[in-house]
């Protein structure tokens, strides 16, 4: 009970400054004066360096930021945090267990630089809290809020959570406490009653599937992937419809999650680099005037893109169940559950470059967005801060996936014994492997197996890890090791190396 005893004094010090909203002027942002909402209980298992999202429930559009000085202003860029996604920018602040441990603090402020458009410009009419409400107080709907970081595990690993609250009138603001809260009285306007009922347990960001590889075909113009998506139903997507003063108008809040296909460009033959960004927007500076657009640091996939671009270009369709809505669609599959879904990779002439596939998690597909498309089915999609990639390449300049490519190599020396282990990322045509040990300065290299070692996965599409230990005499003083592959018509290929 500390716990929100803490969360709401400090609700209650902002109370005072919620309710007294009146023109100041071009203030911060988008909004004339404070609009803050109050601080969650904690997110935790977050991830050391997490990001942030937040917009009005129903508005955000992700892919443009608008100028900051455009007053009080809507703006097509709709009602979300824009530029804003730091912990140094606001966006949370530390939570319990630090940081560096994945704790956060929900905590964003309408009123910040570089938020797109002010949640006071769309409202659901007067304040009914008549008890609690200064005169003319508004009552202004709906916030959503996502967190995300990488698990520090591995790189590869996006996890993440988001909650979605109504405006609380019993403290003119959003408390991201309300989301999962029990029902206490009935009476969002009774601050001893559900006004003040908080969720007492910690939010857990969890983790998205990486996508499996499960095989390939090849068709014309390219090939098509096979993808393994794995369930998102763990990932907390928390609502207060329990405790919501306005459910009747806003609940359900029809956030209708799925899981979204995304990809990236990068350099081949070798994987996806640990080092490589899993946001799924990195925004740019604020722009000195009117929209920018936002180019996602993953993109999100559409079969409607034929050169993987991300643009929708003359010849392709744009068209969502045969209605022209001027961008591509995205490759959505919607519900939380097991699923997969074939991605056709196509034949782009001249590219020499390679494609990674990873998932992210959509919500809000709204029908409220001010930036065209107004009428899709999928609306303007909100994508979760971070994603989750798969490393294996996939050559774009062809269409044919990568095969029997080895991803990693890792050597360990241990009381005389070096042990060698490696990970495929798709083996098609694999029938296994020789180990291969060099020594320095010239002094020759040798197979340290004695036999073949065989592919455990060979011709299904699939990748497997392996691990094989020698011992001194069997490494005859290797400092440093390769790993071949030896395909099924006896052509062979190297990866590494990787020193003891």
């Amino acid at each position: 009970m500390m716990r929100l005893k803490w969360i709401r004094s400090l609700s209650l010090l902002l109370v005072g400054a919620l309710c007294l909203v009146v023109p100041a002027g071009s203030a911060y942002a988008n909004c004339e004066g404070p609009v803050l909402h109050g601080i969650t209980n904690s997110f935790e298992q977050c991830g050391p360096n997490a990001v942030a999202f937040a917009w009005f429930h129903g508005r955000a559009v992700q892919r443009t930021i608008q100028n900051a000085t455009a007053g009080a202003l809507a703006g097509p860029a709709g009602h979300d945090s824009g530029i804003l996604q730091t912990l140094a920018e606001s966006m949370m602040s530390e939570g319990p267990q630090g940081a560096i441990n994945g704790s956060y603090a929900g905590n964003t402020d309408f009123n910040n630089p570089g938020y797109d458009g002010c949640v006071r410009n769309v409202n659901e009419g007067a304040c009914k809290c008549a008890t609690l409400c200064p005169v003319g107080a508004i009552d202004f709907g709906v916030l959503d809020y996502a967190i995300g970081g990488i698990d520090p595990a591995n790189p590869n690993v996006g996890r993440v959570a988001m909650v979605s609250v109504d405006f609380n009138e019993a403290y003119q603001g959003w408390l991201l406490d309300n989301a999962g809260a029990p029902n206490v009285d009935g009476n969002i306007c009774n601050i001893s009653g559900n006004g003040n009922s908080g969720n007492p347990n910690p939010v857990n960001c969890t983790a998205i599937p990486i996508p499996t590889i499960t095989g390939s075909s090849p068709v014309a113009g390219g090939a098509n992937i096979t993808l393994g998506l794995g369930s998102i139903a763990a990932i907390p997507i928390v609502d207060d419809c329990v405790i919501a003063e306005d459910a009747n108008i806003n609940c359900p809040r029809n956030l209708a999650p799925g899981k979204v296909v995304v990809y990236r460009h990068g350099p081949c033959p070798g994987a996806l680099q640990p080092t490589v960004e899993r946001r799924a927007w990195i925004y740019p500076p604020q722009p000195a005037a009117g929209n920018l657009t936002v180019v996602g640091n993953w993109t999100i996939y559409s079969a409607e893109d034929g050169n993987l671009n991300g643009v929708l270009d003359a010849g392709e369709d744009g068209t969502n169940g045969g209605t022209t809505n001027g961008v591509l669609d995205p490759n959505f599959v919607p519900g939380t559950g097991a699923g997969s879904t074939t991605v056709r990779i196509p034949a782009v002439a001249g590219a020499a470059d390679c494609v990674f596939l990873g998932v992210g998690v959509g919500v809000d597909n709204n029908h409220f967005s001010v930036d065209p498309p107004t009428n899709s089915v999928f609306g303007e999609m909100v994508l979760l801060p971070v994603v989750s990639a798969n490393p294996t390449p996939i050559r774009a300049g062809t269409g044919t996936p990568v095969t029997d490519i080895v991803t990693t190599v890792k050597t360990d020396k241990s009381q005389g014994k070096g042990t060698v282990s490696w990970e495929t990322g798709i083996e098609m045509t694999t029938a296994g492997f020789n180990v291969i040990g060099t020594k320095k300065g010239g002094g020759g290299e040798i197979k340290l197996n004695s036999s073949l070692i065989a592919a455990k996965e060979g011709t299904t599409g699939k990748g497997a890890s392996y691990s094989v230990t020698f011992d001194g005499g069997q490494l005859k003083g290797s400092s440093a090791v390769y790993v071949e592959v030896v395909k099924t018509d006896g052509s062979k290929e190297r990866f590494g190396p990787a020193s003891f």
